[in-house]
């Protein structure tokens, strides 16, 4: 009998010998083992150790991961053999594209038509409306898998209630899972009226045409509901072709802004998309706007209402519907909220709740970008009338930094310490609030642009003063505030050259005034700038109609909270500073209050100059950072690594800011642009190297060669030899290869 062939055992490493007969425990079933080739297995990479579970669970480990392998692979053959609508859908619409065989798309199409209609049919609405939005998903651009807040949509879409409230976040695609339902009910009964009433017009009719233009004539499910040559068909309204053969047919669907002549009109379903405007921010204009809603009511008065929207203001129609309340203290509307992100309990966190539409990162920015009642109202749909006399403009958000204001540099970055500047006046600001000092860096940077911002007026005794702020942006995306003051004076004219002078003294390049187009503050002030020396474009801006103190705090909170303004010490000392502070903590999102009521003019000169560059400071300053950072070594590209550079070269268009040597030498700057690796680019200067050597010597030949047989000695030449020394030996002493 032959014998076996010796085992040939693995040579183990120096750290698995010190490791044999050492007790170790297992780190998945915890039990204590002793290290041997039987219980634990040896590591084959790294310091070729033993393996820290042991040899049991590892075989269980396999065995599992074996077990669902088989699971999954048994799962990918049974949606195929049980659920094929995904594939009757994709054969509909190659069919209908290339139009091969008609009577098979109609085939199709009834059958999923039938599957709809019998899930609603047996009560299961929200199972019929979801297959019929996967029937007609291909028809609907970029679209982006749902996420939970569409879940809160459709809830309200599809509820039995017969008035039902859908509040829900921006870009949430509320509209168009509203036309998809309006489609749906049209295709279950298509002798029902539906009325879509937006706020304007032509929102009115993108829903109009979307149902119309794209579902109906682009679906095969729904080709027998598109209009016929008989039927009712423009920009407002259309009719299916079933709602001929009825007396009381009517337009099937009807979709007008909330202002149309309404009355006449009737309807089985009334939906108000966005009915509520940004303008709408009075108590006032709601009541306006729901006077007008009324009309709605008597139009259908027993039948289905929908409204859905965001909130616009704290006053909000939706608000004060979702408040209606009948005898008994039933709320008359069902309140159905969808909102886009969800806020961690503890405040550590924002989650998505559509994560292929915003990240949790998306939310985390926006987050920064808006006020806090930004937030609460837009996003987080919390509608609280009482943030109206909020006042959330606290001066401990700046960064208090030491720094003469007329140098032309600055630290690049600034940070929170927490120490508090008892030694600077808080001026009227609330007790509690206080300056706090900045921790700056010790590298300077030289400002990237100055922004002057003119709020006009007289400036004369008794009158609003003259508002002025200079703000300087640093490349870090950092606001310091340089110069704030409110200029009075005995005359106009007096006035006028002190706001010129402000804008020489600090190196505006930006100048910003808030005024009409048709206003002349503008116009005087660049004839004072032009004879002043210092000639400048005056920028004109204007509120848009928005709230001042509104408009104030969008401006200035996100950045104040973000830790992105930094006050000058000498600037919060100063008189016009103590005047500023005392406007700034008193200004809320209803208006003014107190003794600021007739003076906001500094503070509201530093809001416009913000809003100037306000993208800057809200943005990522880690990106921030590294454009700065990329923008210092830009010199440096093009820069030979031997000479201090990055090596950058160009073999293509040659760059501008070198040039070639006298002996065809390359100067900084010149070389391919396309990248290469470090050796590469060593062996390129290597091969400069012995090139220019070579030339050196054959020159240097031909002077020994004249000098041995008695010729004259090119001098020219004799230059050109010792022009080439200095480089060569530089080159030499940086060799490396």
């Amino acid at each position: 009998m032959a014998k076996k062939p010796p085992v040939t055992r693995r040579k183990l490493s120096a750290v698995a010998r010190a490791e044999v007969g050492q007790i170790r425990e297992c780190d998945r079933c915890g039990e204590s083992k002793e290290v041997t080739n039987k219980t634990y297995s040896t590591l084959v990479k790294g310091l070729r150790g033993w393996h820290t579970t042991c040899r049991v669970c590892q075989g269980v480990e396999r065995a599992e991961k074996r077990a669902f392998a088989s699971e999954r692979l048994a799962a990918d053959f049974i949606p195929e053999s049980i659920d094929d609508t995904d594939d009757m859908i994709n054969e509909m619409y190659l069919l209908a594209e290339t139009q091969r065989n008609p009577a098979r798309t109609d085939e199709l199409a009834t059958l999923l038509r039938e599957r709809v209609t019998t899930l609603h049919k047996d009560g299961e609405d929200l199972e019929s409306f979801r297959l019929f939005v996967r029937c007609i998903r291909p028809m609907v651009a970029g679209w982006k898998t749902p996420g939970a807040i569409h879940d809160d949509i459709i809830d309200g879409l599809i509820s039995t209630h017969r008035r039902r409230l859908i509040i829900a976040t921006r870009y949430s695609a509320k509209s168009t899972i509203t036309s998809m339902y309006v489609a749906w009910r049209i295709m279950l009964d298509p002798l029902l009226k539906v009325m879509v009433v937006s706020k304007g017009a032509k929102l009115a009719a993108r829903m109009l045409r979307t149902v119309r233009r794209v579902y109906f004539a682009n679906c095969p499910l729904l080709h027998h509901l598109e209009p016929t040559e008989d039927c009712l068909d423009n920009a407002e309204q259309f009719q299916t072709p079933q709602s001929l053969s009825v007396v009381t047919g009517g337009a099937t669907l009807s979709c007008f802004g909330v202002t149309s002549d309404l009355p006449g009109y009737r309807s089985d379903l009334t939906i108000g998309d966005d009915v509520e405007g940004p303008k709408d921010d009075t108590p006032e204009k709601v009541g306006d706007l729901i006077e007008t809603l009324n009309e709605l009511h008597m139009i259908n008065p027993t039948g289905e209402k929908i409204m859905l929207g965001t909130y616009q203001s704290e006053f909000s129609t939706y608000a004060q519907l979702a408040d209606k309340v009948d005898d008994e203290g039933t709320p008359v509307w069902e309140h159905h909220r969808a909102c886009m992100f969800e806020e961690d309990p503890e405040g550590k966190g924002i989650r998505s709740r559509w994560p292929e539409m915003f990240s949790d990162k998306d939310g985390v920015d926006w987050r920064r970008s808006v006020t806090a009642r930004g937030w609460r109202l837009h996003a987080m749909l919390i509608c609280d009338p009482s943030i109206l006399n909020e006042k959330p403009l606290k001066i401990s958000d700046f960064l208090l930094v030491r720094h003469d204001p007329k140098a032309l540099q600055f630290p690049v970055s600034v940070g929170r310490s927490g120490v508090k500047a008892d030694q600077v006046s808080t001026w009227g600001a609330p007790k509690g609030d206080v300056w706090y000092h900045g921790t700056p860096s010790e590298r300077l940077t030289d400002y990237v642009q100055t922004i002057a911002a003119v709020d006009p007026a007289s400036g004369l005794a008794g009158r609003d003063a003259i508002g002025v702020a200079v703000l300087s942006v640093l490349p870090s995306g950092l606001g310091v505030v340089r110069h704030l003051e409110g200029v009075r004076g005995p005359d106009k004219d007096t006035n006028m050259k002190r706001v010129a002078a402000i804008m020489k003294e600090y190196g505006a390049s930006h100048l910003v005034v808030e005024e009409t187009v048709e206003g002349f503050f503008g116009a005087t002030l660049e004839n004072h700038l032009i004879m002043l020396g210092y000639p400048m474009t005056v920028e004109k801006v204007t509120s848009g109609g928005q709230k001042k103190g509104v408009r104030i705090i969008e401006a200035l909170a996100p950045p104040m909270g973000a830790g992105r303004l930094v006050m000058l010490e000498s600037v919060a000392e100063s008189d016009h500073g103590g005047d500023f502070v005392n406007q700034l903590v008193k200004v809320s999102y209803d208006g003014r209050t107190g003794k600021a009521k007739d003076h906001d003019d500094i503070v509201d000169a530093l809001a416009h100059a913000v809003a100037k560059v306000k993208g800057s400071l809200i943005s990522d300053r880690s990106e921030l950072m590294a454009d700065f950072e990329a923008s210092r070594l830009e010199p440096l590209r093009f820069v030979p690594l031997r000479q201090g550079g990055l090596g950058g070269s160009d073999h293509g268009p040659r760059n501008p800011h070198g040039g070639i040597g006298s002996h065809g030498i390359p100067l900084p700057g010149i070389g391919p642009e396309d990248s290469m690796s470090m050796g590469e680019l060593l062996i390129e200067e290597d091969i400069v190297l012995t090139k220019m050597i070579a030339r050196r010597d054959a020159l240097q030949h031909v002077v020994r060669d004249d000098i041995t047989h008695g010729r004259q000695v090119d001098q020219d030449m004799v230059c050109r030899i010792k022009a080439m020394g200095v480089p060569i030996k530089g080159r030499q002493e940086n060799q490396c290869l």
